[in-house]
């Protein structure tokens, strides 16, 4: 391919570098371009192009777009395929879990049986959210109301598997608009499939994708959308992609806002920037302030308390001012924060800290993550990071964009040096003229998005990797002991209450009452334990010693005793009886009565 070819198809040509920098307008003259708001904007001066975003110079979608599209599309089946296998064949396996995918299904079952989304399912252990034997309305602990949507899946296939499905084709197709955004930004419709495979392969996003469903992973994609809406400055996509990622998850809102002043600041797009910022502040108050605070039983989101350490808000910010060496030291140099925020840069080869103009857009979550008391959030794993793949991806992305200014700098600044030296032909000038070409261009993205791709791929292969390559990696396989707890589910009524063990909360979970073992282990008509699987939140002991008091207190008579399955049934208590006395185990059968 020529170096005019990749000007237009693959690199960023002169004239196009000069656009965005401010020198060539499209619409506006020389220095000046024309907004979409209908306004011409100030002249840009000449090297602040990674401080304003004028609009984007449109590319033709020849056939090396079609090209690059399909292979993103091919990357996006690959990606979908794998999982939707992967994490329903988890679920028949009974390895998916009471916290979170048993509590989800019940939220999302109960708005179709009642509107109003509940959840019954806690850990007594540890939780703050046990409260009642009715359990708590969902906007207690997060406003979702993205949930009301998904809930229509439920009408055509009512099993907790169609979240999985759900959530791996919305979270997949966020390639698209990564790859838009990159193939826009960095002039290449190649490097745009590069940043598309980036972000499928992000060890964060797979996180959120492996651990259960949550709401909040599909911002992965949702908020990548709207930064490439924003970008290209669509306002009505925008708002309709804001509108989707807020009713994610409360905190969103946030990250919204954030974009709007971005675009403000940034683009110069005043009344639809301040807007998307009002809109997102408006949100956060009204869902955290009223709906939050109306639903819990409290009086405050039940959660609020992993940021008890912190005090009130006047606190938190004399201490930031007053002491900022402890802050850092608590919360940022700390040994498992700090590894927490290298493990968020490392994938993108750290490309991304030259672009803080958009990383500070990752501050509302990496706060929320950092800040808090469970150490899960700031862990790398579950669905904690998954609102900050997208900054990250476009940060990288202008981290690209920077690195390539950088140099044509770096080598304007040379070749105007080398031009005083007297020789007629000196080796220097001619590297120079060379070297600063739109193919070398394409042979620094190439580079560095490699450079990307192994060190993404090397997270994956070591930390809780979810592919056949990963260490310690096993496709979730079924046992003949587990299959032996399909005939004592049935055995269970479909609007009876249970408390069950975590393994098997989530094939119980679309009921009004369902309780993760021991909680309300006094209450329920039935209870389900395997006396040699998981015994999560209990250790052990605990857990031995909670089973015999059941079994002892004469609540409760034996249906089925096999192969370490306890099925338990409620009785009225008798006194001066003993529940094993009310049936015989049968060897093979499980329990008989007489």
């Amino acid at each position: 391919m020529s170096n005019a070819g990749w000007e237009q198809e693959g690199g960023v040509g002169q004239e196009d570098r000069a656009r965005q920098e401010g020198g060539i307008s499209q619409k506006g003259g020389a220095g000046k371009e024309v907004s979409h708001e209908g306004r011409a904007s100030p002249p840009l001066r000449q090297g602040i192009r990674a401080g304003l975003y004028p609009p984007p110079e449109p590319m033709p979608r020849t056939r090396w777009y079609w090209l690059a599209f399909g292979l993103v599309t091919i990357a996006i089946i690959g990606f979908s395929t794998y999982f939707c296998i992967y994490l329903s064949t988890t679920h028949d396996a009974f390895q998916t879990n009471a916290e979170d995918f048993g509590i989800m299904d019940q939220a999302v079952w109960s708005i179709l049986h009642g509107f109003v989304p509940r959840q019954t399912i806690c850990n007594s252990v540890f939780d703050s959210n046990c409260v009642s034997y009715d359990g708590v309305i969902r906007f207690a602990i997060h406003v979702e109301p993205i949930l009301y949507l998904i809930s229509l899946l439920y009408l055509i296939w009512s099993n907790p598997k169609i979240l999985f499905i759900f959530q791996t084709l919305v979270v997949a197709c966020g390639a698209y608009p990564a790859f838009w955004l990159a193939r826009l930004r960095l002039r290449s419709n190649f490097a745009g499939v590069a940043i598309g495979l980036l972000y499928l392969l992000y060890p964060g996003l797979l996180q959120a994708v492996r651990f259960d469903f949550h709401a909040v992973t599909l911002t992965a994609a949702l908020l990548l959308l709207l930064l490439y809406f924003i970008y290209t400055r669509q306002i009505i996509w925008t708002f309709v992609f804001a509108l989707l990622a807020m009713a994610c998850k409360e905190e969103i809102s946030l990250v919204v806002a954030g974009f709007g002043i971005w675009s403000a600041v940034f683009q110069w797009r005043w009344r639809s920037g301040l807007g998307l910022a009002l809109l997102g502040t408006a949100w956060f108050g009204v869902v955290v302030f009223i709906v939050m605070s109306h639903a819990s039983p409290t009086g405050h989101p039940l959660l609020i308390s992993r940021y008890a350490q912190l005090g009130s808000p006047l606190h938190f910010v004399q201490q930031i001012l007053l002491h900022p060496l402890q802050f850092l030291k608590l919360y940022i140099w700390e040994p498992h924060h700090r590894a927490y925020i290298l493990l968020l840069l490392y994938p993108t080869c750290f490309i991304a800290l030259l672009a803080p103009q958009i990383l500070i857009l990752a501050l509302p979550s990496l706060a929320i993550n950092l800040l808090s008391s469970d150490p899960q959030m700031y862990s790398g794993l579950f669905q904690y990071s998954a609102e900050i793949v997208p900054v990250l991806i476009f940060a990288t992305v202008e981290g690209l964009v920077n690195t390539v200014w950088l140099l044509r700098v770096v080598g304007q600044k040379l070749a105007w040096v080398n031009d005083k030296v007297p020789q007629k032909r000196s080796f220097m000038k001619i590297a120079l003229k060379k070297s600063w070409t739109s193919r070398m261009c394409a042979i620094v993205y190439i580079l560095l998005l490699a450079a990307m791709l192994s060190s993404t791929l090397a997270i994956d292969s070591t930390f809780y990797g979810v592919f056949p390559f990963s260490q310690g990696f096993q496709w979730p396989q079924g046992s003949e002991h587990a299959s032996e707890v399909e005939r004592l589910l049935r055995m269970i009524p479909i609007d009876a209450s249970v408390s069950a063990q975590n393994k098997f909360v989530p094939h119980l979970s679309e009921r009004a009452h369902i309780y993760l073992f021991p909680y309300q282990d006094d209450q329920t008509e039935y209870i389900l334990l395997d006396t040699t699987g998981d015994v999560y939140p209990m250790t052990s002991s605990t857990y031995i010693q909670e089973t015999q008091k059941i079994l002892q207190s004469g609540h409760y008579r034996i249906l089925v005793a096999k192969n370490g399955y306890l099925l338990l049934q409620r009785i009225l208590p008798i006194a001066g009886s003993s529940p094993l006395l009310a049936c015989t185990i049968g060897k093979d059968r499980g329990a008989s009565f007489s």
